[in-house]
């Protein structure tokens, strides 16, 4: 499985960051268009089970930058992290692995369930 790294809402310029970053651990980087939210997280792979959807949607699209990691092991995740860190990104409170179940999500899904999470986290830590 090739490893990828979902991009949502982000300048030009940490997008190049985290370009350089991903190329020397030979992960590829995709930005997600907005108009491509309501896709499942599987087309967006590139996973072949997966179909596009067809039609319009009204939602209102989320404007949080979000990263999404695809094919990763915990290893992967770490040597990421810290050539994002080492690359000047700085930190992506939203981030995500790709999971057999969010993988039927659409982004608009997955933003809300990451957000969830932060959150949760945030007031246990406040604790």
């Amino acid at each position: 499985m090739k490893k990828l790294v979902l991009l949502y809402n982000f300048s030009e310029e940490r997008t190049a960051k985290i370009r350089r970053s991903a190329l020397p651990l030979k992960i590829g980087v995709r930005v997600i268009e907005r108009a491509d939210y309501h896709q499942p997280v599987g087309v967006l792979v590139g996973d072949k089970d997966f179909q596009p959807v067809e039609g319009t949607f009204n939602d209102i699209p989320f404007a949080d930058e979000m990263l999404l990691m695809y094919g990763f092991s915990r290893r992967d995740i770490d040597n990421l992290i810290r050539a994002l860190n080492k690359n000047g990104v700085g930190r992506i409170p939203l981030k995500a692995v790709v999971t057999p179940t969010n993988i039927w999500w659409d982004s608009m899904e997955l933003h809300s369930a990451i957000v969830s999470d932060h959150e949760e986290m945030a007031r246990r830590n406040r604790k």
